[in-house]
């Protein structure tokens, strides 16, 4: 996944600020679906470690079991099936499956297709690994557009059934999936006791509990310079998903070209540098950090404002800070 067009996969440094407390810190690492994975608990001095980190390994293994089946880049998944029969069939699938795909359309309702999971007929056009570069000619992305178009995924909800109606079509859950699996990931952790805890997917954060008490102090990178952060956030019990143009980009003749694709151009989104998204789950904070950036500073807090639960922080493309009213600003600097 690292190396192919991922306008919905969202990456961004958040930044754990240390506090004074005497907890102990428990940390695991890995790589799944296309990202670095940090899962982090807060336990008393005297709590036993064995426990947490067995805990973590079931909460890998059942992130392991989502890629595994909602994985558009694997032979024989459900997803890769849906794509190999675009304008020719139907696929049944699980339900869970199912639910993710519905909650992604929900979105793209929500966005006016802002949010697409048929971006995947995309797939290959642009490239942003470091020496492979590449900027499709508007010839090729006029092909490739019609092929991008939501309301062309058939669900059958009674059947769990799953459809496209044009050959080319593809889906691809990257912008939506990985929420889903960081939510289901802190439910194997709370399950195993561990309720003060934090899963991080590149731009993907559940925040569980609290940090001796108080609230987890978050620190949200400044788009611009790595070194710095906006502001901090004060979050316990909520998600954070950040959308930002700088991770996954190149420039080329003066222009920056980053990997968030406005799928009703095929060209990467103006108006925004990052979007930060808070909502009560990381399903949702990672869909919409997509539609945010994508519709951009004036349409994208207006869709923030609209939905209850959901608050936000967008960088516009002149570096100025937009808040929706449940930020608190004192935390932030323009």
């Amino acid at each position: 996944m690292k190396h192919t067009l991922l306008y919905i996969s969202l990456i961004v440094c958040f930044i754990l600020i240390p506090s004074l407390s005497s907890a102990k810190i428990i940390k695991q690492h890995t790589i799944l679906m296309g990202t670095d994975i940090e899962l982090i608990a807060y336990i008393a001095p005297d709590a036993d470690e064995a426990r947490v980190n067995k805990a973590f390994d079931l909460a890998i293994k059942e992130m392991e079991r989502i890629e595994n089946e909602m994985s558009e880049w694997r032979e024989r998944t459900f997803v890769s099936t849906i794509n190999q029969l675009a304008g020719k069939g139907t696929v049944v699938v699980p339900a869970e499956l199912f639910n993710v795909i519905s909650a992604a359309q929900k979105v793209s309702e929500l966005s006016g297709g802002a949010f697409d999971i048929s971006w995947a007929a995309m797939r290959g056009l642009w490239k942003f690994t470091k020496g492979e570069e590449r900027v499709p000619s508007s010839e090729e992305i006029s092909k490739k557009l019609p092929l991008l178009n939501y309301k062309n995924i058939e669900l059958n909800e009674s059947k769990k059934s799953v459809s496209l109606k044009r050959e080319g079509m593809a889906i691809g859950l990257g912008g939506i999936a990985k929420g889903y699996a960081v939510d289901k990931a802190m439910d194997i952790l709370v399950k195993q006791g561990i309720s003060n805890a934090i899963i991080k997917a590149g731009g993907d954060m559940r925040i569980q509990g609290t940090n001796d008490g108080k609230p987890w102090d978050i620190g949200i990178q400044h788009p611009r310079d790595k070194s710095k952060v906006l502001g901090a956030l004060h979050l316990s019990n909520i998600s954070v998903s950040t959308s930002g143009d700088y991770e996954h980009y190149f420039i080329k003749d003066g222009v920056l070209y980053h990997h968030i694709i406005d799928p009703k151009t095929g060209m990467p989104a103006r108006g925004c540098q990052s979007v930060t998204i808070l909502a009560p789950d990381t399903m949702t904070s990672d869909a919409l950090s997509t539609a945010v950036f994508v519709l951009g500073p004036e349409k994208g807090m207006q869709l923030i404002q609209l939905l209850p639960g959901i608050q936000g922080i967008i960088v516009d493309s002149n570096g100025k800070i937009h808040y929706s009213p449940g930020i608190e600003k004192k935390d932030f600097q323009d």
